[in-house]
């Protein structure tokens, strides 16, 4: 390429990362929340909402809300690491958001937590990667904090609703139930705050679940959270993940075929939980 067609080309993408990422009409109507679920179930109490007419968009489905003047930018992204930071990536291009929020079900690794209850991510961990040669390169993270502010709102939000406070594993470790990764059972709703493990893959050797706890002391596993992280890491935008736990891990994938009305009950708690969040930092 001669010179002038490397001028044109500097040119251009100048004038892409100058593109304003939400008309000053948006910006003017208060804050901008973006809400990302992985499957349909987790976004449905979120298209439940008044706004326009959800759309498809680089297979994406998205859709404006409002809650009571805050806009909420609401996008399926579908499942894996993959999806979700080109779905985190979108929203924030598309609408500038002041936060982002994932919100969807989990598989709980902690013993003292189990379904119904809700995750809190602290800090997002993202498994099968090098995560220090990763770290070479912007945001120069090996794993991804969320935001505190966020966390204390979640954190107010489920003991106004009396969840009770459970230990995280980095708390308190694993009390000796090595094979233990949360109950089934009915019990009292509780919450975690703490670490959440990200994977392509749906883990149920017990070796490798034993893994996820000493090293992580990670409190559930899920397959998206932490490549939205890392996004809003990069992009400065504050991040935090809401699990509500639908299984056990170690239980087969094909075992949460015969549970789908769990699944609909745990996704519709996480959707909630992260409204009331949503509306507690609109303020």
């Amino acid at each position: 390429m001669d010179r002038s067609g490397l001028r044109d080309a500097g040119r251009w993408r100048r004038a892409i990362h100058r593109r304003p990422r939400a008309d000053s009409a948006r910006r003017t109507m208060g804050k901008t929340i973006a809400i990302e679920c992985a499957l349909s179930k987790e976004a449905a109490l979120f298209f439940e909402l008044p706004g326009e007419a959800p759309a498809t968009e680089y297979g994406i489905v998205w859709a404006m809300r409002d809650l009571d003047g805050t806009r909420l930018a609401v996008a399926v992204a579908g499942m894996g690491t993959i999806n979700a930071a080109a779905t985190a990536q979108f929203l924030i291009d598309r609408f500038a958001p002041d936060a982002l929020i994932f919100s969807g079900i989990a598989g709980s690794l902690n013993p003292r937590i189990g379904m119904g209850d809700v995750v809190v991510g602290k800090r997002l961990e993202c498994l099968e990667s090098d995560m220090a040669i990763i770290a070479e390169c912007a945001p120069y993270l090996e794993s991804f904090p969320t935001d505190g502010g966020l966390v204390q709102a979640a954190e107010a939000e489920l003991d106004s609703r009396r969840f009770e406070r459970a230990p995280s594993l980095s708390e308190a470790g694993a009390d000796g139930h090595a094979s233990a990764s949360g109950t089934l059972e009915a019990h009292a709703p509780r919450y975690t705050i703490g670490a959440i493990a990200t994977s392509d893959l749906f883990s149920t050797a017990p070796e490798d679940l034993e893994e996820l706890r000493r090293r992580y002391g990670a409190d559930c596993e899920e397959m998206e959270g932490a490549a939205a992280a890392q996004i809003c890491a990069r992009c400065g935008v504050p991040f935090l993940a809401i699990r509500s736990i639908s299984n056990v891990c170690g239980e087969a994938y094909g075992a949460l075929d015969g549970r789908q009305a769990d699944l609909i009950a745990t996704a519709r708690l996480a959707a909630e939980i992260t409204l009331g969040v949503a509306k507690r930092i609109a303020t």
